[in-house]
């Protein structure tokens, strides 16, 4: 599959998991974990355009404020990016300390995102209850996802290494 097949295949499912994640208020953010690893995979470049047509796509589909979703998504690209062939790990365990760490910025991200632009009240139900499911569903997903897309090959060989 080529790189820009496989890039805009993994975008339509990003959107589309966060169109299920809006609609049915999934507590586990799929979209994040795709956009995740594909940015560790790709670089970031890559990572910064999922992450904000993500944001994007929250921010239109939800009542929050437009473009919290996508700075936030915007800069988690990035971050995941960064890793691009710096970190060799194994494919069960590191997915899911990856994507808690992963959850756990975005939650940071979003407190201080909203205490510098709305230090009035808007204030997202960061470190809640539900947000410490979220942290574990998503780090108990991450390698059932991880392993979807090396076997539909969006992602191809090792995230963390060789880039084979």
């Amino acid at each position: 599959m080529k790189n820009n097949e496989a890039f805009f295949i993994t975008l339509v499912l990003v959107v589309i998991f966060v169109l299920l994640q809006s609609t049915l208020n999934l507590v586990p953010d799929i979209a994040l974990i795709i956009m995740a690893f594909c940015g560790a995979k790709k670089g970031p470049m890559n990572g910064q355009i999922l992450g904000f047509c993500n944001g994007l796509a929250e921010d239109f589909l939800t009542v929050s404020f437009p473009g919290f979703n996508a700075l936030i998504k915007t800069l988690i690209g990035f971050l995941s990016g960064t890793i691009k062939n710096k970190i060799i790990f194994d494919p069960v365990i590191f997915p899911s300390v990856f994507i808690c760490l992963v959850t756990i910025i975005k939650g940071i991200l979003a407190a201080t995102v909203a205490y510098l632009f709305f230090p009035q009240g808007f204030f997202p139900a960061v470190f809640s209850y539900a947000f410490l499911i979220e942290i574990v569903l998503n780090s108990l997903l991450a390698p059932i996802i991880y392993f979807a897309l090396k076997k539909t090959h969006l992602i191809q060989g090792d995230i963390w290494g060789s880039g084979k």
